[in-house]
């Protein structure tokens, strides 16, 4: 264990540890012992930053969720500058939340498996915080509604659709793949814009 490190040295090296060790075991399977051991630290330094392992996953989660919103946000309203155009505002949007929300692989499985281990209070903070996402990517397509950018469809449908798309990009794609992430997110883009039946020559 080295003798220089902050004490936000420690608290990240705290995270990225149980990150790790969360993702490899679960969280349940996961010990403190083994945090602190994959992280160099002693136990008493753990416990200086967290009072026990659930604050730690909870920290994890809240991170994660803030740096989604955060991200969503910035491209929305990168999106509403003027001059932009359709495709290039939501390829914007999908890109930035797609990035952000594979880069936390943790905090996808989390939401899958491991939330059930927060406490009540902890738990909602975190769905909270995902339902804002979703208020804001709705929000800005109720926004192309209104201005007749988009044909009038349920907007409630159409977020749920594109952010249901972008979570199982978690279990199928895959970084080196025959596809790169832009080129999925372009293909995304394309058949929520135009569809997917082909240009049919006019009747007679």
């Amino acid at each position: 264990m080295g003798t220089g490190n902050t004490a936000g040295d420690t608290f990240g090296q705290i995270l990225e540890a149980a990150k790790e060790l969360f993702y490899e075991k679960g969280y349940e399977n996961a010990t403190t012992r083994e945090i602190t051991d994959r992280a160099g630290i002693t136990k008493a330094a753990m416990y200086y930053h967290f009072r026990n392992k659930q604050e730690i996953l909870y920290t994890i989660c809240l991170q994660a969720a803030d740096e989604l919103i955060g991200n969503m946000r910035e491209a929305i309203a990168a999106s509403r500058e003027p001059g932009g155009d359709l495709r290039g505002q939501m390829r914007r949007i999908l890109l930035s939340y797609a990035n952000t929300y594979l880069k936390n692989k943790i905090f996808n499985k989390i939401l899958l498996h491991d939330i059930e281990y927060l406490d009540e209070d902890k738990k909602r903070v975190i769905l909270d915080k995902e339902k804002e996402n979703v208020h804001q990517l709705r929000g800005f397509l109720e926004g192309l509604i209104e201005r007749g950018v988009l044909r009038p469809v349920n907007p409630t449908v159409m977020t749920f659709s594109l952010i249901s798309t972008l979570h199982w990009l978690f279990f199928w794609y895959r970084e080196g793949g025959p596809l790169t992430l832009e080129q999925v997110i372009d293909e995304i883009v394309d058949l929520f814009l135009f569809g997917s039946a082909a240009p049919q020559p006019p009747a007679g």
